[in-house]
């Protein structure tokens, strides 16, 4: 090889090599690509609404005279001509019975508390820290203005303090307060005369002590037609409408339904979706499911009707309240909306809904594109749920699926492809 040819290979090598670092170097600069690392995540829908009690309810009456004293608690449940309530002629003996009741409770409570198992199971330091925690709670109540909570809690914090000086021997036994008890309930019940008048109920059904006025319009069938309007005009107390000489109501069946009115542009919540309601006056989580959905009288409004089937004394004592419903919870793959896009006559696979056959055609199909070191690739995703600024698709094990840790392309691509929806 004689030494112009040397040459000349020896140039093109340089050339080749320096084509070769320039093409690195432009790919380094003109792939600025941001990305997104494809993470799990779990989400649901939430919002709070004013909700309405609907119930099949019936009110009872008692014109005469006398005092009631009520024989069972919002929400309990009477059998057919079970006693409601007794009617005495002054209220000397309802503060009589009121308090052989709490003193039958303490009775009862300190019982249980000298009980020899106690002192085994219940430590100091498990003590203490119910203590701490029923403290906390009275505090929340009274802040909440939730007096019946209030009033639990307390019992509690006494039941924990005085079982806290049992275990801690602090006072060795409570026979001498149970005796002092006993003997002032003996004194209570000689100065006990018999009711007047017992009021029983005509049919098995739970029990409430007061009435509202909408006993009569709020009902199952009302609920088929109720407007967003008529949702809106409803207050706890509707004075005008309240029967002369009601002295409470039936509700027959535990089944009942909440109507409210809810903003839902995406049209999350369904017929037939199993939700969550939560409750803020009272902390509780009741488990339910959508009735109907109809259009508001604004745009996007809804008016819900949810079906609901467990009764207590919290889901009596009110005829509107502020609750949260929520949907399922979504868990999957969490992707940036403006990364998707949605491609034309891609390949796609659909259930028959009559056979349950599962056929491939070609139509429109949502997607990421991933970086995957120097090449971009498209990839399918599988919506299950939609947020503001997010989307999560279904973990799917497929290769043409987008998969966790998946480098999804932000911004920074010029492609051909529609905005996902």
């Amino acid at each position: 090889m004689n030494t112009r040819t040397a040459r000349l290979l020896l140039a093109i090598l340089v050339v080749f090599m320096m084509l070769t670092v320039i093409n690195v170097v432009v790919h380094i600069f003109k792939n600025d690509y941001v990305t997104e690392t494809a993470v799990a995540v779990s989400a649901s829908n939430s919002v709070s609404f004013k909700g309405v009690y609907i119930r099949d309810e019936k009110t009872i009456e008692y014109t005469r005279g006398g005092v009631i004293s009520y024989a069972v608690k919002d929400g309990g449940r009477l059998s057919k001509d079970e006693t409601a309530a007794y009617v005495y002629n002054d209220e000397k003996q309802i503060r009589i019975n009121e308090q052989i009741g709490q003193i039958d409770a303490e009775i009862a409570v300190l019982k249980k508390i000298q009980n020899p198992g106690t002192q085994e199971v219940a430590q100091p330091a498990y003590l203490a820290g119910l203590i701490e925690s029923a403290y906390r709670n009275i505090i929340s109540d009274k802040e909440n203005g939730n007096l019946e909570k209030l009033r639990n809690e307390k019992e509690e914090l006494i039941i924990y303090l005085s079982t806290m000086q049992y275990v801690t021997q602090e006072i060795y036994n409570f026979s001498d307060k149970i005796a002092s008890l006993e003997a002032e309930r003996h004194s209570l019940e000689s100065q006990q005369v018999k009711p007047v008048e017992e009021i029983r109920v005509p049919e098995s059904a739970y029990f409430v002590s007061y009435t509202d006025g909408y006993e009569d319009f709020l009902n199952f069938e009302k609920a088929q037609t109720i407007t967003a309007a008529e949702i809106r005009s409803v207050t706890d107390l509707n004075a005008e409408k309240v029967k002369n000489g009601s002295i409470g109501k039936l509700i027959n069946g535990y089944a009942w339904k909440i109507a409210g009115v809810i903003e839902d542009s995406k049209d999350y919540f369904k017929e037939g979706n199993s939700i969550k309601l939560y409750f803020p006056s009272s902390d509780n989580t009741l488990d339910a499911v959508i009735e109907k959905v109809r259009d508001g009288d604004g745009e996007n409004e809804k008016v819900i009707i949810i079906d609901c089937s467990d009764m207590s004394y919290d889901f009596v004592q009110h005829r509107v309240e502020t609750i949260e419903i929520q949907d399922d919870e979504y868990k999957g793959i969490r992707i940036p909306r403006e990364a998707v896009y949605v491609k034309e006559n891609m390949p796609k696979e659909i259930i028959d809904e009559y056979t349950g056959e599962v056929k491939t055609i070609e139509g429109p199909v949502p997607g990421v594109y991933i970086r995957q070191g120097e090449n971009v690739i498209f990839k399918k995703i599988d919506p299950v749920f939609q947020g503001d600024d997010f989307i999560i698709s279904r973990m799917r094990p497929e290769k043409d699926y987008v998969q966790l840790y998946d480098d999804t392309i932000v911004s920074g691509l010029s492609v051909e492809g529609m905005a996902f929806e």
